[in-house]
């Protein structure tokens, strides 16, 4: 005791530094070791405090001789925080040390679900060198140390709201306060006295009932509690048998006067520190009442099963085709995210028809095989082959739908008020790859040009290309209409006569 008394001013100094009074870090930690106290998993392991407990009972029952008459369970209450105080003092050390508060936070991607890895626990069970504490202090079982966790999560998460919830991270919640002294003497002290004396020690000890800070009109306190949380579950109740789930958004005026989703956020956001009987309750309503994702998920999830239960399974082979357009988005949103979503997300999702299978089929699809590079990639080899790309609709090569993903680009690229950066990439290959006139006359005059002068080498004709008597025939209609072109496609044509131009005859 005389160290951990020695110790204690360094942890208050830190606290202090934190900007948090420490006396409420003190608190805390009382309160953490204190629940500790009180469970009989904590004892069936513990070899320390009964050896302090049957030191202190000892000393201090030489000494008056009425203490000395006293029954154990007098003594379990009187030595309590003189046993534990080196502990606490350790705890609260452990709540203060930055290093552990990281690990407090947690790294994982679902942050509101931070510390419940168990790397806080099994460092602080090293620190206090209880390494099976990791078996008593669990995220299932609401404890003070459960509720300090998800406080500093919150904090993490949004820390303008992280006050604003149960007074605070420092702030001790009246279920996990440690019980009082004075109220518990008087209980026993009204109990019939026992028929032995009972021993002093680890064996004989047995968990504390539970007995309230307040007596009188301050313990209605938790009646009114409890009448609150009734009260809601029997509204959670009528929307889940209506709806299916709890996955209730905040109504900001609610129709029967009572806002379901803000009273159901607000136990999400105490889960820690709630009874498990209410946590049971609200289980058996619906599973993910309290999920490890946003609420938001868990509502799109329950919109979308009502569709597909009506429509079908979802499907990733047909592209998402024919879903309503607010599907299709959540839908391509969890395909994207699909490696970092949880586990249990993913069943979900198999619920749905979407499973990892169709996940690789949605990816594999062959409309979505042709990037923009697979489509620069046909285009370049195209002109390699032909030399242009005046390519129509229907064009392929080499399974590739060009002549469409041209038709694609030439249509952005008009849209656009400057060159994108995929048309100047094109235009590097086919500077009339996006003609202001037909690609049926841009066709004619790549053959004209090769006819009068020629293939170039490495150059091969293009299906469909015209023969020489057509492209004759179209250079004579040039001729005749020679007014009606446009001054770069009169250009164009003169750069097929260069002794003379193509409108006086030759």
């Amino acid at each position: 005791m005389a160290a951990a008394q020695g110790r204690w001013p360094r942890v208050a100094r830190r606290a202090a530094g934190m900007g948090t009074e420490p006396g409420d870090v003190f608190a805390v930690a009382r309160a953490v070791v204190c629940g500790w106290w009180q469970q009989e998993a904590f004892w069936q392991r513990e070899t320390v405090w009964g050896r302090r407990l049957q030191r202190v009972t000892g000393s201090t029952g030489r000494t008056p001789e009425a203490a000395s008459r006293w029954p154990v369970a007098w003594w379990r209450v009187v030595a309590r925080d003189a046993v534990v105080f080196p502990e606490v003092v350790a705890v609260a050390a452990a709540l203060v040390d930055p290093a552990m508060r990281l690990l407090a936070a947690g790294e994982g991607v679902l942050v509101r679900r931070a510390g419940r890895d168990g790397r806080f626990v099994t460092e602080l069970a090293n620190r206090l060198g209880r390494g099976w504490l990791g078996e008593v202090e669990r995220p299932d079982r609401p404890s003070a140390l459960q509720a300090w966790l998800s406080g500093v999560a919150r904090e993490r998460c949004s820390p303008r709201l992280s006050g604003s919830t149960d007074g605070g991270l420092w702030w001790v919640r009246e279920a996990h306060r440690p019980v009082d002294v004075g109220a518990r003497l008087r209980s026993l002290a009204a109990a019939p006295p026992p028929a032995t004396r009972e021993p002093v020690g680890a064996a004989a000890w047995r968990p504390e009932a539970w007995v309230p800070r307040r007596i009188g009109n301050g313990g209605g306190l938790k009646g009114v509690s409890e009448e609150r949380f009734w009260e809601g579950l029997g509204h959670a109740r009528t929307y889940a048998a209506r709806h299916g789930h709890l996955a209730v958004p905040h109504a900001s005026a609610p129709p029967n006067g009572f806002d379901l989703g803000r009273w159901l956020a607000n136990l999400r956001a105490a889960s820690a520190g709630l009874p498990p009987e209410h946590v049971r309750e609200l289980t058996e309503l619906d599973v993910w009442w309290n999920p490890a994702w946003p609420i938001s998920w868990q509502r799109a999830w329950h919109r979308t099963r009502a569709h597909t239960l009506v429509h079908g399974p979802v499907s990733g082979g047909d592209n998402l085709a024919g879903l309503p357009h607010w599907l299709e988005q959540w839908l391509r949103h969890q395909i994207t995210d699909y490696p970092q979503l949880a586990t249990e997300q993913r069943q979900l999702l198999a619920q749905l028809g979407l499973t990892s299978t169709e996940v690789d089929r949605f990816h594999a699809w062959p409309g979505r095989r042709r990037s923009v590079t697979h489509g620069l990639d046909a285009a370049r080899a195209y002109v390699s082959r032909h030399g242009h790309l005046a390519v129509s609709q229907p064009t392929t090569h080499d399974g590739f739908a060009l002549g469409k993903w041209l038709n694609k680009v030439r249509h952005r690229q008009r849209a656009s008020t400057q060159p994108t950066r995929l048309g100047r990439q094109l235009t590097t290959l086919d500077p009339w790859w996006n003609p202001p006139w037909s690609l049926a006359w841009q066709r004619y005059y790549w053959a004209a040009r090769h006819h009068r002068h020629g293939l170039p080498s490495g150059i091969a004709w293009w299906p469909g290309a015209p023969d020489d008597a057509s492209t004759r025939q179209w250079l004579q209609a040039q001729q005749t209409s020679w007014q009606g072109l446009e001054a770069r496609q009169q250009e164009l044509l003169s750069s097929l006569f260069p002794t003379a131009p193509i409108a006086t005859g030759a």
